[in-house]
């Protein structure tokens, strides 16, 4: 089991300046323990034939398939010792993953240490979520996610336009954006894909729009999950900018999930996800499972250091290409069962 000196080892990883060595030395470790403590990991490794103790680096050990979080605990504990348990939003047949915490220290700091790398300051922002908080849905990773990084804003962490059966309150969200631009504030919008386009679509049927102040910032956090209509990325973005009227570079988007402890980031308009140096991104060929040359097509596959009490090695059945210093998502495999956060905002 994880000792205190390894558990501050961990969270001394999280940090912008950590080299390739370090993360490797720290993935392997790590990757051997879980081995070891996480039965559906262990039985993972052993069903292919591998023994942890001889694979020499974190890029032989393979990724759990997402998939294994709706079957069994995987965690490196017993279950009912979870601090926390964040559940997916289900799939066609309703069936939910779960990720167990035991310590959400590490979740916690590699949350805001990523987002303080990728985000701009958003400490004098009017922050408007259009996700229902933690405590009216304490399964969510996403209103964890809100509610946490909000409680560094001085004047009081994020507002809630959203119930908890994930009904949006235009009017009183329309009255929030007309007193931020009243005042000048800028404003940081909280939503899914699906919820943003709603939010656009309606007040665009209303002839509602606004100029909201400069610095302003729309965080997308994804999904729309072939459940509605999907707006474009291209129709998405101009729908946001006609409605709240600013830049598209300050349109930012999240790619993460709940079995991760860390997301990754991209400017919407430019569509190239970046991550933190303590998660390392594999894109391999699903036949060989040799890794993707820049411009090959393969499946996404996360390594997260911050994925302590679980696995950190999870496959997805995400599509991508590497480029430039990120990764352009290509959407999911055809295969792939109907899944992400929008799924309650839709009929």
């Amino acid at each position: 089991m994880l000792n205190f000196a390894v558990r501050d080892e961990i969270l001394q990883l999280f940090r912008p300046d950590l080299s390739e060595e370090e993360f490797a030395v720290g993935a392997l470790r790590q990757l051997r323990r879980q081995a070891a403590d996480n039965p559906v990991y262990g039985r993972f490794l052993s069903g292919l034939g591998l023994d942890p103790l001889k694979l020499a680096n974190w890029q032989d050990f393979p990724a759990l398939p997402v998939s294994a979080f709706r079957e069994q605990a995987v965690c490196c504990f017993p279950s009912e010792q979870a601090k926390a348990v964040f559940e997916t939003s289900g799939t066609t047949e309703n069936k939910t993953g779960r990720h167990y915490f035991k310590d959400l220290r590490y979740y916690e700091k590699s949350l805001l240490a990523g987002f303080k790398l990728f985000m701009p300051d958003l400490l004098n922002h009017r922050w408007i979520s259009l996700v229902p908080t933690f405590e009216q849905k304490p399964i969510s990773s996403l209103g964890y996610m809100i509610d946490y990084l909000g409680r560094s804003i001085p004047w009081g962490g994020c507002q809630s336009f959203c119930n908890a059966n994930y009904e949006i309150d235009f009017d009183r969200l329309a009255k929030a954006l007309d007193d931020a631009n009243d005042e000048g504030i800028p404003v940081a919008l909280f939503g899914t894909s699906f919820a943003l386009a709603t939010i656009g679509e309606v007040f665009q049927e209303r002839h509602q729009n606004w100029r909201l102040a400069d610095n302003s910032v729309i965080f997308d956090t994804g999904g729309y999950k072939g459940r509605r209509r999907e707006l474009t990325t291209n129709e998405l973005i101009a729908l946001l900018v006609s409605v709240f009227g600013f830049s598209v570079d300050n349109i930012i988007n999240e790619y993460g999930m709940t079995e991760l402890s860390t997301p990754g980031y991209a400017k919407l308009g430019e569509g190239i996800h970046r991550f933190p140096p303590w998660l390392k991104v594999l894109i391999r060929d699903p036949l060989t499972g040799n890794i993707c040359r820049p411009g090959e097509r393969g499946l996404v596959q996360l390594y997260d250091l911050a994925n302590v009490g679980s696995v950190m090695a999870i496959g997805t059945l995400d599509s991508a290409v590497y480029e430039q210093d990120g990764i352009r998502l290509l959407g999911r495999v055809a295969v792939a069962d109907l899944r992400g956060c929008s799924l309650p905002y839709e009929v």
